[in-house]
């Protein structure tokens, strides 16, 4: 009989709604809660240098700038993640929030629920099984740039209590590399994208 892996892995819907793109806001009083704001990534990707959420963090800033590549079908929303103690156990948690980058592949929550779905069969091919609990959140959204009303969806992780910070952390790492190396297999015909990416000048 095969033993249960480590992972979790779920998916739900969310009952709240948000406009995309949004405006930041820090009056919050814990650094977990204040809202930096929506950047751009898609079109302007070396705004990922501005994004406070990842200056501590090189594993998620990795995946953040991969999403935002130009060949990718996705851009990202919004980001986070902290180190937790807990009775001198350790644990990392965080999320992606991530959306399509295709005013027809938005409109129908359908689509997140493949990518989950097949997000499911990619852990169990690659023979993953680390202590992670990965929660896919679908969220209603409306993109007001393009007038487009849809979805986006975020993916929560977090490492159980571990007995180290060092293994809290590369948990983590392999964590926000699967998903980052399952994304990356997504390929689909796209309607017209949402962003288009433009070249950059230097200087």
């Amino acid at each position: 009989m095969p033993m249960s892996p480590l992972y979790c892995n779920d998916l739900t819907l969310s009952p709240e709604a948000k406009v995309i793109p949004y405006a930041g806001d820090r009056t919050a009083t814990e650094a977990s809660t204040i809202n930096y704001g929506f950047r751009n990534l898609k079109i302007k990707p070396s705004l990922i240098d501005t994004i406070p959420e990842l200056t501590e963090d090189e594993s998620l800033k990795a995946l953040v700038r991969s999403l935002n590549d130009k060949d990718t079908c996705f851009f990202t929303v919004g980001c986070f993640s902290k180190q937790v103690e807990d009775s001198e156990r350790y644990r990392q948690q965080g999320y992606l929030e991530f959306s399509w980058n295709c005013a027809g592949c938005v409109q129908d929550a359908i689509n997140y629920f493949a990518l989950y779905f097949h997000f499911e069969k990619f852990l169990r091919g690659k023979g993953f099984n680390q202590p992670v609990h990965f929660k896919w959140i679908i969220q209603e959204a409306a993109f007001s740039d393009v007038s487009v009303d849809g979805f986006s969806c975020a993916i929560y992780i977090e490492t159980r209590l571990l007995s180290s910070v060092e293994q809290a952390h590369q948990v983590w790492q392999l964590s926000l590399r699967m998903i980052d190396a399952y994304l990356n297999t997504v390929h689909t015909l796209m309607a017209k994208p949402i962003y288009t990416p433009l070249p950059e000048r230097s200087g």
